[in-house]
């Protein structure tokens, strides 16, 4: 403010008109006035400024621009008065006035002159006069400009249509005459494709005038013909490439068939094409060279636009091929005929005799051949002409063994894999010089051998032989002899398949029997199932889940799970339950309760349950009473102690006796030394049973133990059953009594025994010293004869403590004993019981039991009976023969029955005269004789023996009631056998009678087991056997190229080289595919196994399930079958 106050002082000011005496009010009223007329005298110009910018039309609008320059002048002296109140710069101000007084000056005068131009300027009225006519003006002038626009606007759109038309005529044009260019080129393509088809079809393509001229003739048609285009285009007609007769034949046809005459000519091609029609048919094409060749010859007409004939045209394909197929296809439905004429005729016999001459008949009835005949071959390609036929004049061979070592070394491996051998020369060359030879014998100049196989197997060969001079076999020939063959090796094998046929539908039958009883008891087995939702409430419940905890299904729906499981277990279910929702899947095991509230052990498997939109609704629950498997369990584990009790008791046993065995300690005391090795030995055999027992119950309840059924004498059954416990009943002072039954089973032996033994083992475990054990048998039946139900009741009935009421019906079950205490205080596992129920289960029959406690028991068990026409015993030809004379009927039964159950046959007489005089006849191998006998007694009738010369040296054993005398034994009697007779004294006789000729004997034993190796060689040691010992499959190969064993002994899991590859190899060596043999191993075998494994005699015998003393009894047996073979052998 001070500063403001400062500038208005008048310090600085300078006398100035009026304002000499400085008043400050004055001062102000000068500087606001000049300062508001400035600022008035710039606004003018502005506003001058603006209205010429915006009126460039006027014509004298420089006059503004010069006004407006004055009136700045003007504003700017007024400015400058201001300016110089304060400081003093009048020449600066002066020079502005000069400025201003020039412009003004300078605007005065133009002013003067502008006046009369402004006063020649119209007035208001003129100038609104002259704008009405200015509008008017321009109204006309708007409209005369639309109309030309208008007119202008036609005329674009005219000249636009014409452009346009002439654009379109113009592009017509272009296009028609790219067309044409197009039209043209393709023209030219069609052209050249026509003549390039023309050229490459293989089709003779001949076109020709209306006149028969022919004008092209295509490459195929040269190709095919020999003519060159040149040589016939323009100058022939088609005539000279047809047969004559054929055109003649055509003409006379086609004459009948357009009922005009055709002569015979080029008309006869076209007749028909000139009708409108096409004339296709087969013709002959003769070629330049004269050769011929079949054609279909296709002929049509040419015409022009206005479908006016121009010529013709033939296409012809070479039908050569056609020709030659249908010759073949009618070659084949006469081959087809043939071969089903005689094929029907082999099939409407079902004898293979008559199968065979049918074959060889019809053979030769077709090829016209001198000899046909049917080879059947042996392994080592030696064999016999089985049927034959043969023209008039040549050799028979029908019936004639044949051994041609040439064709064994060169063609039986060729045959093998169903070569077919076709001689057309047998001098040609083409074959050796061996086999030349061989046919010689039978005058064969030519041959055609066709191998014939019964499933996969050489079985022999179909022959034809031209014996007049050599032939020249056709694929026709073969094709007939290898179809025929094929049927031959089918109905070789029909009879196989008819017998394996009804075995599989006896199966089937069972199968589906089986099947059907399955099926019932897992319908009546339902698990318990339910439903609930996810709240754990049941929706739905089955009446199996609803019975096992004591409820009504209705009663359940709505209520909670937790309510039946037992208290302690609802949380381990909880936490189940959540892993469920997890997984989608739980199992568990918990206690649950009933209504009546007792307690049982369930499985229950919960799963997650969705809806058909896959959402979450619930669980599904199986549940499964498994409170029998629990008490399995408990049973199971106090198996496992009993088992491990029995098995640790006869180890000690064993290692204890022979550890002091071994030590020498009781060399000293043979008595002693005797003990352990009896002990030893007992325990063994324990050790033995225990373990087949249970192996037995797992296989035979599994399946995997086939039984080797056949028919079987109950007599024989029950008799060696007792005399295997016969020692068991005499240690423990228990009488056996036996009433044996006459009848007949079908069934495995073996395990029937195995039953009998059993039963009558505890029948003798749990009777008291001095008591009876009875076996007896009876047949019960309907009144119908032979009535499915007919069966044999078996009893064992014992004097023992009796078995509780509540045990009676669970003693069958696995690992059960009425007192766990009886496993150690009498021995066993528990499983005798449960593996007679197995067995008898596989052959139809039932096992129950009765009894009363202090009083005894009885066993009971049932099989069925075979009718009396299946009463046929069924002994190995190659069986020792035993001649037995005995004047009692009785004992001659008895000791036939207990023999032939040995595997010996028995032939029986009632005195000494019929002795010496079977004897003579049939050279037993041994002789049993009773001494007291009316007539010839017993030494009279050995007296007779030992004179002649074809009976003193069979072995003689005395079987009599009487007890020997040293002083009248003779030297020459081989035993003495005391009545009744001992099945093993009897067969421990028989055997050292028989092992005296098995001296010169040698058996290979091949096993990887050294130690039962050694026990093995022993065995035959004592009976005189030499033995060669193999331990690898590789070492019995080896052993076996050096010597010719008379008996293999063959384990199965052997090193290097198992059982199976040596008998395989065994097999392809002729002097050593025969050799009997012994299977001896603890694998079980299948009806595949034993096939595989055949060689010559041979028996299979199971490691741990037959006992030494049995296994020496069968091999010795069938040594003495090889010592002793049948007369007809």
């Amino acid at each position: 403010m001070s500063q403001l106050l400062y500038l208005f002082t008048q310090n600085y000011f300078i006398p100035h008109g009026h304002c000499y005496l400085w008043k400050p009010g004055l001062l102000s009223l000068h500087v606001i006035s000049d300062t508001l007329v400035a600022v008035a005298y710039y606004s003018i110009p502005i506003t001058l400024f603006t209205f010429v910018q915006r009126r460039q039309d006027l014509p004298f609008n420089w006059i503004f621009l010069l006004f407006a320059a004055f009136i700045v002048a003007c504003g700017t002296t007024h400015l400058m008065e201001v300016w110089t109140l304060w400081y003093p710069t009048y020449w600066l101000s002066g020079i502005i006035k000069a400025i201003t007084a020039v412009v003004s000056a300078y605007t005065a005068v133009c002013l003067v002159h502008l006046i009369p131009k402004a006063l020649a300027l119209p007035s208001p009225a003129q100038l609104e006069a002259a704008n009405r006519e200015l509008q008017q003006q321009m109204t006309e002038r708007q409209q005369a400009e639309a109309a030309l626009r208008k007119t202008h606007d036609d005329l674009e759109i005219r000249v636009r249509e014409r452009t346009a038309d002439l654009a379109a005529a113009n592009e017509a044009l272009l296009a028609q005459i790219g067309e044409r260019q197009r039209a043209e080129f393709a023209l030219q393509e069609i052209t050249m494709l026509q003549q390039a088809i023309l050229d490459s079809a293989n089709y003779t393509i001949i076109s020709t005038t209306v006149d028969g001229t022919i004008r092209t003739f295509n490459a195929a048609a040269e190709r095919w013909l020999g003519y060159r285009a040149d040589e016939v285009v323009d100058k022939t007609t088609p005539v000279i490439i047809h047969d004559h007769l054929e055109i003649v034949q055509r003409a006379q046809e086609i004459s009948q068939e357009l009922s005009i005459t055709i002569e015979p000519g080029f008309e006869v091609f076209v007749a028909k094409a000139r009708r409108g029609e096409i004339d296709e048919r087969e013709w002959s094409y003769i070629r330049k060279d004269g050769s011929r060749f079949p054609i279909l010859l296709s002929v049509t007409a040419l015409r022009d636009a206005e479908n006016n004939i121009t010529g013709f045209l033939g296409i012809g394909r070479d039908i050569t091929d056609i020709k030659q197929k249908e010759e073949e296809l009618r070659r084949q439905n006469l081959r087809s005929q043939l071969f089903a004429e005689v094929t029907l005729k082999i099939r409407q016999s079902l004898q293979i005799e008559d199968i065979l001459q049918t074959t060889v008949t019809e053979v030769q009835r077709i090829l016209q051949a001198d000899r046909v005949l049917i080879f059947g071959l042996n392994p080592d390609g030696s064999g016999r002409v089985v049927q034959e036929s043969v023209f008039p004049g040549w050799q028979v061979t029908l019936g004639q063994d044949i051994y041609d070592p040439c064709f064994q070394e060169v063609y039986l491996d060729k045959y093998r894999e169903g070569q077919i051998t076709a001689i057309n020369d047998v001098y040609d060359g083409s074959i050796l010089p061996c086999y030349v030879e061989f046919l010689q014998q039978f005058s064969v100049k030519a041959n055609l051998v066709v191998p014939i196989f019964v499933r996969k197997n050489l079985w022999g060969l179909l022959i034809a032989h031209q014996c007049s001079g050599a032939r020249y076999w056709t694929n026709f020939e073969l094709t007939l002899l290898k179809h025929l063959a094929d049927q031959i090796g089918i109905a070789l094998s029909q009879a196989q398949l008819l017998e394996q046929e009804m075995i599989q539908r006896q199966e089937l039958l069972h199968s589906q029997l089986e099947l059907r009883a399955m099926s019932n008891a897992l319908e009546s087995a339902v698990e318990g199932i339910s439903q609930l939702d996810t709240q754990g409430n049941y929706v739905k419940v089955n009446p199996a889940y609803a019975s096992m905890i004591g409820y009504q299904p209705e009663e359940l729906i709505g209520s909670n799970w937790q309510f039946s499981i037992h208290p302690e277990d609802r949380e381990k279910v909880s936490a189940a339950y959540q892993r469920m929702l997890v997984n989608g899947k739980v199992e568990i095991e918990a206690r649950a309760i009933r209504k009546d509230g007792s307690i049982f052990d369930k499985q229950v498997v919960m799963v997650k349950a969705f809806n058909p939109q896959q959402q979450f609704i619930g669980h599904y629950c199986f549940m499964k009473d498994i409170s029998d498997r629990r008490e399995v369990e408990r049973l199971k584990d106090e198996f496992v102690s009993v088992v491990s009790h029995e098995l640790r008791t006869p180890l000690t046993s064993i290692s204890g006796a022979l550890d002091l065995l071994a030590s020498g300690i009781l060399q000293s005391q043979p008595q002693e030394a005797q003990r352990m090795l009896n002990i030893a030995a007992n325990n063994t055999d324990r050790l033995v049973r225990l373990i087949n027992d249970i192996l037995d119950i797992e296989r035979i309840e599994s399946g995997k133990i086939q039984m080797t059924k056949q028919i079987c004498n109950v007599a024989d059954l029950m008799i060696e059953s007792v005399e295997v416990i016969e020692e068991m009943a005499e240690l423990a002072e228990v009488k056996i009594s036996v009433s044996p039954l006459v009848a007949q089973i079908w069934a495995d032996g073996d395990r029937i025994i195995q039953v009998f033994t059993n039963l009558l083992s505890n029948a003798i475990k749990y009777s008291p010293p001095g008591s009876t054990v009875w076996l007896s048998a009876e047949i019960q039946e309907n009144n119908e004869e032979f009535s499915p139900s007919r069966h044999i009741l078996f009893k064992v009935q014992d004097q023992g403590r009796g078995i509780p009421a509540d045990k009676i019906e669970s003693i069958f079950e696995r690992f059960q004993q009425v007192d766990a205490s009886d496993s150690r205080q009498k021995g066993g596992t528990g499983l005798g019981l449960a593996i007679c129920r197995s067995i008898l289960q596989h052959h139809n029959g039932q096992i129950w039991a009765e009894s009363i406690l202090g009083q005894g028991s009885t066993f009971f068990f049932t099989l069925p009976v075979l009718p009396c026409q299946s009463h046929i015993i069924h002994l190995d030809e190659g069986a020792p023969l035993i001649l037995q004379c005995d004047d009692d009927p009785d004992i001659r039964s008895v000791v036939q029955a207990m023999l032939q159950r040995q595997g010996y046959r028995v032939l029986a007489v009632a005195s000494g005269q019929e002795a010496v005089e079977m004897a003579v006849q049939q050279h037993p191998a041994v002789i049993l004789l009773n001494l007291m006998m009316p007539g010839m007694d017993g030494w009279e009738t050995l007296a007779v023996l030992k004179q002649q010369i074809d009976t003193q040296n069979i072995p003689v054993i005395i079987l009599s009631g009487l007890f020997p005398d040293s002083s009248q034994i003779p030297a020459d009697i081989s035993d003495w056998i005391v009545k009744p007779p001992n099945l093993k004294l009897l067969c421990q006789a028989l055997e050292k009678a028989l092992a005296r000729q098995n001296q010169s004997l040698k058996v290979l034993i091949v096993e990887d087991d050294r130690d039962l190796a050694q026990v093995l060689i022993a065995m035959f040691n004592r009976h005189g056997i030499e033995t060669f010992y193999a331990q690898t499959g590789r070492e019995a190969l080896q052993v076996s190229q050096n010597i010719i064993p008379d008996l293999l002994v063959l384990d199965l899991g052997l090193p290097e080289c198992d059982g199976f590859a040596v008998v395989d190899w065994l097999r392809q060596h002729n002097s050593l595919c025969r050799v009997p043999l012994v299977v001896y191993t603890a694998r079980d075998l299948d009806e595949n196994d034993r096939q595989r494994l055949k060689l010559g005699q041979t028996i299979y015998l199971t490691k741990g399930r037959i006992t030494p003393q049995e296994f020496e009894q069968r091999v010795i047996n069938l040594l003495n079958r090889i010592v002793h073979p049948t007369p007809n052998s």
